[in-house]
């Protein structure tokens, strides 16, 4: 069982290896791709433009798309705080009316909330119990 473990482990691990290496020649070219894209870009205004008027217009537009990306991460990470707050708080008021309903099962009807105890701790207890060993040989 362990060679198969350990086979198992070995090829997701060389998978994971592969993936991340090819990951890593794609962002390589991929940048290039880019750096390259923007110098031609400069160089085709600075036909018509100056030199320097092309480079601060391709900065520029650089800059405006970063600041554009930082509002979009900005408005993302404030939905994202709001839902899980909304999460967190639908959690509250399930637990709440959980024990709402509990208690009011027990000042009624005291006996069935002892035996729903006692099955819940039973299917608790058989569901995370021990496992019986082997016996050694």
């Amino acid at each position: 069982m362990s060679a198969l473990l350990a086979a198992d482990l070995s090829s997701t691990a060389a998978r994971y290896k592969r993936n991340a290496i090819l990951w890593a020649i794609i962002a390589v070219l991929l940048g290039s791709t880019y750096v390259f894209v923007l110098v031609a870009i400069t160089l085709a205004l600075a036909e018509r433009y100056s030199p320097v008027f092309a480079a601060a217009m391709v900065a520029a537009v650089l800059f405006a798309t970063a600041l554009i990306l930082f509002l979009v991460l900005a408005i993302l990470h404030a939905r994202d705080r709001r839902l899980a707050e909304e999460r967190r708080r639908r959690a509250l008021l399930q637990a709440n009316m959980g024990l709402i309903a509990v208690t009011s099962v027990v000042r009624s009807q005291p006996l069935l909330a002892l035996a729903a105890a006692i099955s819940v701790g039973t299917l608790l207890g058989l569901r995370t119990g021990r496992r019986r060993r082997k016996p050694e040989r």
